[in-house]
């Protein structure tokens, strides 16, 4: 079964997909179950990316209906993490009209991140452990979310990737978000679209995914990140196989906010 759990729409800020034609190129790439996950990042009380909820879930049920025969259709959002903002961020993942919610670091002491890093020349190494250490705090103190996103978001950044610090010098701060997501049952998303922004591999790396498995991690997702519809399921026949490689053997995606595990295939 292929099931993309990270897709965008002209919802989010970043992306001008229509749904319908998000859905038509799941159903012609043999995606099985598709997820609207649509952006959320609230920075402060002054700074609010969002949108219209009861639009979104309007529409996005009437498609659902519509092609209820040829494809499951979910309906998420993907939460920007930021734990001073969780009365916000909370407040929407109580909703349970959503089946699921993903958490991702796009913002760090409310700067956007992919900013900070392409004008950043140095001192990756003590942003990468700052990124890791409220990736923790993140998930420690923030309730409601199923999936952690593209872990290694940062990576995705470093405009010379030879200047990716060696994952030796943060894994311990790695291993203690792993333990944090272990023990609060959250989902470690496998998300391809690193492999389309200049990365030589998917989110997270294989260290992180390595020592997730060693952790005692099962819980994994395929993610294409798509903000255009001819993205959707991109590189998952590899990817797939690369996670069976690693020893995964399940896909994780969650309906009504109740998980449901497959086969890898």
């Amino acid at each position: 079964m292929l099931i993309d759990s990270h897709t965008h729409c002209r919802y989010s800020p970043d992306s001008k997909s229509d749904p319908e034609e998000n859905i038509l190129a799941a159903i012609e790439n043999k995606i099985q179950v598709l997820a609207f996950t649509d952006h959320v990042d609230r920075v402060d009380n002054a700074l609010d990316y969002t949108f219209d909820f009861e639009a979104y879930l309007k529409e996005l049920n009437n498609l659902k209906e519509r092609y209820q025969d040829r494809i499951r259709i979910l309906i998420g959002c993907e939460m920007g993490l930021n734990r001073s903002m969780n009365h916000l961020i909370e407040k929407t993942m109580a909703d349970d009209r959503f089946d699921f919610f993903i958490g991702s670091m796009h913002t760090l002491d409310d700067e956007d991140i992919a900013s900070t890093l392409r004008k950043m020349n140095g001192d990756f190494l003590n942003y990468f452990l700052h990124y890791y250490e409220e990736m923790f705090e993140n998930i420690r103190s923030t309730e409601g979310f199923h999936i952690l996103g593209h872990m290694d978001y940062a990576d995705r950044y470093v405009p010379d990737k030879s200047a990716i610090p060696d994952f030796s010098a943060y894994r311990d701060a790695v291993a203690a978000v792993l333990e944090a997501v272990i023990k609060k049952d959250i989902v470690v998303e496998y998300n391809t679209g690193g492999l389309f922004r200049g990365l030589p591999y998917a989110n997270p790396k294989d260290e992180i995914l390595k020592l997730y498995r060693d952790l005692g991690g099962e819980g994994v997702c395929l993610s294409s990140d798509a903000h255009l519809p001819n993205h959707i399921g991109r590189g998952f026949p590899e990817g797939r196989e690369h996670l069976k490689s690693l020893g995964f053997k399940k896909l994780t995606y969650f309906k009504n906010k109740k998980r449901i595990e497959v086969p890898i295939g």
